[in-house]
């Protein structure tokens, strides 16, 4: 239930990040809400749709798909009191602990369900990331595919040593939180710091 909850919660600051990231003012409504809705519910869409569930996950539960829009609709309203305030910097908090909780719960679910740990840790990554880089191409925004930020990298290591602490006999009562754990302090030193891609690793 606590998890749930988590969940929860990070669904509102994914969807809020969507209405923040949208800066051209006299947006309307409809438009600021499939925006946030989007954000929130994007990346577990694609994975449902490329793993080939029976239902997507905010059919088969309904209060995602609420909460999504609802916070978004919320986030429309208060845009102005969440400009001048440091909810900002919460919304960021949790988003970050959202990718990181995702990305993990994910990857546990599926390679415990029997996929193979390339499909687990990929799905993981899909599901944290991928709404973020839609809300970033819906507002014309830099996505992770095209500049050199470290977007995803804290995502895809978290992920791999969890299949690694698995593997070696981690528990995943243990392995969970580590991992969250540093998927969070990774990507909050990189937004901090401003962190990029060494120019050895950059195209030519």
């Amino acid at each position: 239930m606590f998890v749930y909850i988590l969940e929860m919660l990070c669904i509102v600051a994914f969807a809020l990040s969507g209405v923040i990231a949208e800066s051209n003012r006299g947006k309307d409504i409809i438009s600021i809400m499939l925006l946030g809705w989007v954000t929130a519910l994007g990346g577990g869409t694609l994975r449902d749709i490329i793993i080939n569930t029976d239902q997507v996950f905010w059919i088969r539960d309904q209060t995602y798909f609420w909460v999504a829009l609802g916070s978004a609709c919320g986030g429309f309203f208060l845009i102005l009191q969440i400009r001048k305030t440091k909810v900002e910097k919460l919304v960021i908090l949790f988003d970050t602990i959202g990718v990181s909780l995702f990305s993990i719960l994910v990857t546990s679910n599926l390679y415990s369900a029997g996929y193979a740990a390339y499909v687990a840790i990929f799905m993981g990554v899909i599901t944290a990331v991928f709404g973020g880089v839609i809300r970033d191409i819906i507002v014309n925004r830099p996505t992770m595919f095209n500049n050199t930020e470290l977007y995803a990298t804290p995502v895809i290591l978290g992920s791999c040593l969890y299949i690694l602490m698995i593997k070696v006999g981690v528990v995943t009562n243990i392995a969970s939180p580590l991992c969250m754990a540093l998927i969070v302090i990774m990507r909050l030193y990189v937004v901090i710091k401003k962190i990029e891609f060494p120019t050895f690793l950059l195209m030519k």
